[in-house]
């Protein structure tokens, strides 16, 4: 049987599926219909695991994968009912909306989750807001990259995404170095402490 953290690293590879796989599959078919629909059952798969509290979200896949749950259904549901021209501005411009999506998701949690936009514990409530509003911000210059860098998902989607994971990724090192440092000055100060107390 795999180890707890085995299941864990398969479960956050399991998160990231719905994404890569419709992004490999639009590349190799350019078909967006089949890769948004298999996208769809991966990341409604992905959220069943989110309500079943089997994986904790990360909060910027979070984002994508509630995006991609709802955006094919909803554009088949309008050229269905006859409106072809918003489901083409929409397919248009998948790129904007997967990143809105992640930042309106990034806007919720701050405002009600207490990590805020972040998978990690701060150091109090100011640095988690300005991580969280340091994400936010990154999100909304990708907004208006993805606008001006054509149709490319690898360029106008992909290089986004990989700056927001990368900040993610700093400010949590940055975190956890802070944390570890502090533990190491309290660890140091705890036995001068039992020594001044003996000796008194």
């Amino acid at each position: 049987m795999p180890s707890d953290t085995q299941k864990r690293l398969l479960l956050e590879m399991f998160e990231n599926l719905p994404g890569v796989v419709f992004m490999l599959l639009f590349r190799a078919t350019d078909d967006m219909r089949l890769a948004g629909w298999i996208g769809t059952v991966l990341a409604a798969s992905v959220c069943v695991t989110y309500v079943r509290k089997t994986l904790r979200p990360q909060p910027i896949l979070l984002g994508i994968n509630i995006f991609m749950v709802a955006i094919t259904p909803l554009i088949e549901c309008l050229i269905l009912l006859g409106y072809r021209d918003t489901a083409t501005i929409l397919t248009r411009n998948i790129a904007t909306l997967v990143i809105m999506s992640v930042f309106l998701t990034g806007v919720v949690l701050t405002l009600f989750r207490t990590n805020g936009f972040l998978n990690y514990q701060t150091n109090g409530t100011k640095q988690r807001n300005t991580h969280s509003a340091v994400l936010l911000i990154v999100c909304a210059f990708g907004v208006v990259w993805s606008q001006l860098a054509g149709e490319n998902y690898l360029v106008s989607l992909g290089i986004p995404l990989m700056v927001l994971f990368g900040v993610h990724q700093l400010l949590r090192a940055r975190t956890t170095d802070q944390q570890a440092r502090n533990g190491a000055i309290l660890a140091c100060a705890a036995p001068q402490g039992s020594v001044s107390d003996a000796s008194a």
